[in-house]
């Protein structure tokens, strides 16, 4: 028999060999892990924040890689769940109290009591795309028939809008949100994805106008062309949300916060009882045909498109927002509903983080970000592509953050959108009520650029204005210290 002893010197060196390499194999086994559409891939492409977020609106994403059904049931009670929103809470991000697809009310309430428990604000999301259609004219006793454009142009039957009942949109709405009150949970936000009637679209206006029964329930002149229609039409739509939705919902919830997917008129009247501009800027491949119709498409050439396209839809809508209101335009990179290869762009990652840092200095209070990436088929949003995107506006909301006073308090210097970013720079800053500003500029054309800012009346600075974008602190006296660049 041959006995051995303890392990020699041979054997210690061995080991502490593999100890030094084993953080770096370990990494790289990481890195060699697929992304998958769960938490863990999430954690993992997603860095925490450094910047404490405490007293500003979370980020929240359209899509989450957690259930909506009664597992959340389950992951409450070992914990699993309390684990994943203490993750996204580290991240910046707040998940939503999903109450749509395959949702289920055991399910909801459990998202909605750990997140309670765990301090973060409950954000219930209610994305039934016939809010007011399927409710408030479920009486309605005059209709109008026509062809209805998302229809392919098949007879429908349309209500006639003015009779709209709001008070069963809110007796709808109540039963939704009722166990949440009896359960004492203090909802902080209640989001809205409404995309049908009332609205002047696709066919509505024709219909309304030939119909006899439905004329006479129009004020005076409304039908008498498009554009006075139009204008009637969507003053009514959040006249209509006011009364059967905000109303009902703030009764319930005191403080709760209302916002409605693609809104861009709440936040420019009082009247209107919804809290949040919540503008749709999505680079979208519907768009590029039109676009690029008498010219071929790169993807330097979608770039260009979609940064001057959604910095004009935040910028317009953001320029709106009456005080009392707030900003949250819905962020997307990409978009895929027109599914022709030809036009399969997305925005290039450096240009996204572009123009994420534009957005929040024109005056944005949060970001709404339509991640996409859960599993379709075929599989066009991949999951390392949504969690990518949304690390993309987390690391530019954290390097911002670093300046946060002026995300807090400071007013936008400009809404102007040059007519062309490939010919011209863009910029954009926050100035502080005693006179500091923080601005951002960047060249998206062929070579750097100058750009003159406006800091105070009868003061202007020229900047630098480079290809890689630059940031800079402005005194109140026109001193410049440059103090972030780069755009990745």
């Amino acid at each position: 028999m041959i006995e051995t002893g303890g392990p020699g010197p041979w054997a210690a060196a061995v080991a502490a060999c593999l100890a030094a390499l084993w953080p770096a194999l370990a990494a790289g086994a990481a890195e060699e892990t697929p992304i998958r559409w769960d938490m863990e891939s999430l954690a993992r492409v997603v860095k925490p924040m450094r910047h404490d977020m405490t007293g500003r609106m979370p980020l929240v994403l359209w899509n989450f890689p957690l259930p909506r059904n009664d597992d959340l049931v389950k992951l409450r009670s070992d914990g699993t769940l309390r684990k994943h929103i203490d993750t996204l809470a580290a991240r910046g991000i707040v998940p939503t109290v999903e109450m749509g697809w395959a949702w289920t009310p055991a399910g909801a309430m459990a998202m909605a009591r750990t997140l309670a428990e765990a301090g973060r604000p409950v954000y219930v999301l209610l994305p039934r795309v016939d809010l007011l259609e399927g409710t408030a004219y479920r009486d309605c006793t005059a209709w109008g028939e026509g062809p209805d454009a998302t229809r392919r142009g098949e007879t429908r039957k349309w209500p006639c809008l003015p009779l709209a009942d709001p008070k069963l949109t809110a007796e709808w709405l109540r039963g939704q949100l009722r166990p949440f009150k009896d359960a004492g949970i203090p909802v902080a936000a209640v989001w809205f994805d409404d995309e049908c009637l009332p609205h002047p679209w696709n066919g509505c206006y024709e219909a309304q106008r030939a119909s006899a029964d439905c004329r006479k329930h129009y004020p005076a002149g409304v039908l008498d062309d498009f554009a006075a229609f139009r204008k009637w039409a969507y003053a009514f739509r959040f006249d209509l949300f006011t009364k059967g939705a905000a109303v009902p919902v703030k009764a319930m919830f005191p403080g709760v916060v209302v916002g409605e997917y693609g809104d861009e008129v709440s936040g420019t009247d009082n009247r209107y009882g919804l809290d949040v501009q919540m503008p749709s800027a999505y680079a979208n491949t519907s768009d590029l045909p039109r676009a690029f119709k008498d010219r071929p498409i790169t993807q330097a050439a979608a770039d260009l498109y979609y940064f001057q396209r959604l910095l004009e839809i935040v910028s317009r809508a953001s320029e709106k927002v009456i005080p009392g209101k707030r900003s949250m335009p819905y962020l997307s990179r990409f978009v895929t509903d027109n599914p022709d290869e030809t036009y399969r762009f997305p925005m290039s990652q450096d240009v996204y983080r572009e123009l994420v840092r534009h957005v929040w200095l024109r005056g944005a209070d949060g970001l709404y970000l339509f991640n996409l990436g859960y599993p379709t088929t075929p599989q066009t949003v991949t999951a390392a592509f949504s969690f990518e995107s949304v690390e993309d506006a987390r690391s530019v909301t954290d390097e911002l953050l670093a300046h946060r006073e002026f995300l807090d308090q400071g007013v936008p210097m400009t809404f102007a959108v040059p007519k062309s970013v490939e010919a011209e720079a863009a910029w954009s800053g926050r100035r502080l009520p005693g006179g500091r500003c923080l601005v951002r500029a960047v060249s998206l054309g062929k070579d750097d650029a100058r750009v003159r800012v406006a800091v105070a009346d009868g003061l202007t600075v020229d900047l630098d204005a480079p290809q890689a974008g630059a940031t800079y602190l402005v005194s109140a006296t026109g001193q410049v210290r440059k103090v972030a660049s780069g755009r990745m």
